[in-house]
């Protein structure tokens, strides 16, 4: 039982990490897309369609790494 004890701190500490990380994660992609709802207000122009482009590409990008984060996460306990 007091091994059991001496990790409940680590593992507090580390939900709270992830919880923290999975927070910003939501809050860049919560950004990104307010960037991009500028950007259908009006009709778009070539270069406000590329910037469209790579503003999605950044948020599957984020998805991307935090999905293998996520995997790594649970294959290491």
């Amino acid at each position: 039982m007091s091994n059991y004890n001496a990790y409940m701190p680590q593992a507090a500490m580390d939900v709270r990490s992830s919880q923290e990380t999975l927070i910003d994660i939501f809050e860049r992609i919560e950004n990104l897309f307010r960037r991009l709802e500028v950007y259908a207000e009006v009709r778009p122009t070539p270069g406000m369609m590329d910037m469209m482009v790579k503003i999605m590409v950044e948020i599957l990008s984020i998805i991307g790494m935090a999905t293998k984060e996520i995997k790594q996460g649970w294959t290491s306990e």
